[in-house]
């Protein structure tokens, strides 16, 4: 006879809402632009989706795409990088698959290419592949951590992209960082000199709306930083999402020359308002104005003459007031000891002169002996 303890009893008899409820995952809601059976080959120049490994959780959540394939040469270290906690709370495991088979044989019945950190010189042969494949979009990125950082011949690249058939876009981008999400960005020609350090995030952001934004097709162009970010934030404000950020961009509505034309714009403005507030004058009152302004420079002038003047006059009574001084303070014997010795050498002098002109008048010698 089976025998049931009262505690035991007691949980199998309590009312299921003691049981707490399961946890549900918020997963986030993917686009509205519905591309159910269409496929993507992700592909990265750089044989590892170590740095890339973010782009497929965006493609995911906003691209819809219902089969997302990463090709490599090594499977193993492909699902090491990408299946994480969040790939499989997010469904995008279940979409995911993996392949190291030759390019042409993984785009075998795919709609689009993805290639990250694309290198230049194998363009052509894989554009080639992707044709034999029937794909219909392309889409390449060129990065600084990648084997092309830039485009060494455009004209053939162009050539090859054109002779592919399927539409395509082609972006150049400086070095991906991790953190500073939300910064503004431009669009600038594809052989820019430098392209500066962009957050990873908002790169691979536009990249998946780009994917499905007709005005990317057939552009080649760097997306670089734009330190005036005062469109999108605006935009922002506005209640604009990533995508109509991303089309704003590609249509040219957001760029940097148009950020320097609405700030130069505002500053004309608030100078044509300022001068609007100030008092309108007649030709009288400015001819009166004038009238004062030269009767207070001939007043001024006068002053300043008046004023060099009386500095001089006392500079020159400062002079004489000095020497004076330098006279009182000489010793009082020295000009009377100097005037008697001058009365002694006159005096010698007229003794001399008198003696040897009286020689006659005087006594005679006594007469020598006989």
């Amino acid at each position: 006879m089976l025998v049931i303890s009262g505690a035991l009893a007691g949980l199998l008899l309590a009312p299921s809402q003691q049981r707490p409820a399961p946890r549900r995952l918020l997963v986030p809601q993917r686009h509205a632009v519905s591309l159910m059976s269409e496929s993507i080959v992700v592909t990265d120049g750089t044989d590892s989706f170590y740095a890339s490994r973010g782009l497929f959780q965006l493609l995911h959540d906003h691209g819809a795409f219902d089969k997302i394939t990463a090709c490599s040469s090594s499977t193993a270290d492909a699902k090491k990088m990408l299946l994480s906690r969040q790939a499989r709370y997010s469904g995008l495991i279940d979409v995911l698959h993996f392949s190291e088979s030759p390019l042409g044989d993984t785009m075998a019945g795919a709609t689009t290419w993805l290639a990250v950190n694309a290198e230049e010189a194998a363009l052509e042969g894989q554009l080639a592949q992707a044709k034999a494949a029937g794909v219909r979009r392309v889409f390449v990125h060129l990065g600084a951590d990648g084997p092309s950082p830039t485009v060494a011949n455009q004209e053939a690249l162009h050539s090859a992209l054109e002779a592919c058939g399927a539409e395509y876009t082609v972006m150049r981008a400086g070095s991906l960082t991790a953190g500073g999400l939300g910064g503004g960005l431009k669009l600038s020609a594809l052989d820019e000199p430098t392209c500066a350090e962009l957050p990873k995030d908002d790169v691979f952001r536009f990249i998946t709306e780009a994917l499905t934004l007709p005005e990317a097709s057939g552009r080649l162009f760097s997306l670089c930083p734009n330190l005036d970010d005062s469109q999108f934030r605006e935009m922002r404000r506005a209640g604009c999402d990533r995508r109509e950020e991303a089309k704003a961009l590609l249509d040219g509505v957001i760029s940097e020359t148009a950020a320097v034309d609405a700030a130069a714009a505002a500053t004309a403005a608030k100078k044509d308002s300022e001068e609007a507030k100030l008092p309108q004058q007649t030709a009288e009152e400015r001819e009166a104005e004038l009238k004062k302004l030269l009767e207070q420079a001939r007043l001024d002038g006068i002053a300043n003459a008046k004023r060099r003047q009386e500095e001089e006059e006392a500079k020159a009574a400062a002079r004489a007031e000095r020497l004076q001084q330098i006279k009182d303070q000489a010793p009082k014997g020295v000009e009377e000891g100097e005037e008697e010795e001058e009365g002694k050498k006159g005096d010698g002098a007229d003794d001399k002169s008198g003696g040897e002109g009286g020689e006659g008048d005087g006594p005679e010698p006594p007469m020598a002996l006989a």
